[in-house]
């Protein structure tokens, strides 16, 4: 009997964390509490589908104990402005926009979710951060942001990798998921480490605000709400979308080496898929910057059986 029973409860767990065939997920991040300064809009929408382990990417640095692995396709927009309050004589970050398209892969087990993934496209003109804006702000009014000083275009790629993993407390309700991880690109570079608490998830259901990385947002097997909280710490070793035209006479503001983040939220899951809606503040990202900056996040995504 007691056999049976562990049986049973080992393909509930199975059941729980098996992911539906194909997912489609929208994630986005608005600048929401300051009406475009800093950090404004991201965007994020791609295809999440199971990859066949006879793939040649299956193989590639395949994380041991690997029970199933994702591929994630799709593309990231990104825009950054300066603060129209700021006093023109302090240093401040310059207007830009990213465009890239973006491939990642997911190693799953019961308590660990890795990611490797490349992103690559154009930061800059091309990448139609002007014009975005001045779309939303037909519907959503906000005070102007200045372009003319835009950096040319340049090309945009990085490698990505990162690491979730929940810790087995059992003294802590919930679950405690440690996260670490890097981005290595021609623009940006960084690594991190952080800390998650989820009120009722799986290491796989961790939060991308936390990862820095495309994160599939997989159901619980139990569906309802989940709350989370977290921090992370990022040591930045550069940050070239802070760098200004040679014809801009505003200084350029130096890269803060460590940028802290605070997250939080509320998350859905059901049937159909999931509702996430998170708040986070990064602390100062750059020298001159007069205070933290705080973005909500939401993210939307649909199973497809």
């Amino acid at each position: 009997m007691r056999r049976a029973l562990a049986v049973l409860a080992a393909a509930a767990a199975q059941s729980a964390l098996a992911a539906p065939p194909v997912l489609w997920h929208a994630q986005v991040d608005n600048d929401v509490f300051h009406s475009d300064r800093w950090y404004t809009s991201g965007v994020r929408i791609y295809r999440s589908a199971p990859l066949a382990a006879a793939s040649p990417v299956a193989a590639f640095l395949r994380l041991p104990g690997t029970g199933e692995q994702r591929l994630d396709a799709g593309l990231v927009h990104e825009i950054y402005t300066g603060d129209g309050r700021q006093d023109p004589a302090l240093p401040d970050r310059p207007n830009a926009a990213r465009l890239l398209v973006s491939l990642a892969r997911h190693d799953i087990s019961a308590d660990t979710l890795a990611t490797l993934g490349v992103d690559a496209g154009v930061a800059g003109p091309s990448a139609r951060g002007e014009q975005i804006q001045d779309f939303i702000h037909r519907f959503a009014p906000a005070p102007e942001t200045d372009w003319t000083t835009q950096v040319g275009d340049r090309a945009d790629v990085q490698a990505v990798a990162a690491w979730s993993h929940r810790l087995g407390i059992a003294a802590i309700p919930g679950a405690m998921v440690v996260h670490a991880g890097g981005v290595a690109g021609t623009l940006t570079a960084f690594g991190h480490a952080g800390i998650e608490w989820r009120s009722d998830a799986p290491a796989q259901a961790a939060s991308a605000l936390l990862r820095f990385a495309a994160t599939p947002p997989l159901p619980r097997g139990g569906g309802g709400f989940t709350v989370f909280a977290g921090a992370s710490l990022r040591v930045v070793g550069r940050n070239r979308l802070l760098e200004r035209r040679d014809d801009d006479p505003k200084p350029e503001a130096g890269a803060e080496r460590r940028v802290s983040r605070v997250a939080a939220g509320i998350a859905w899951s059901g049937r159909w898929g999931a509702v996430t809606l998170g708040i986070a503040q990064d602390s100062r990202e750059f020298e001159g910057q007069r205070s933290p900056h705080t973005f909500g996040n939401l993210g939307i995504s649909f199973l497809i059986d």
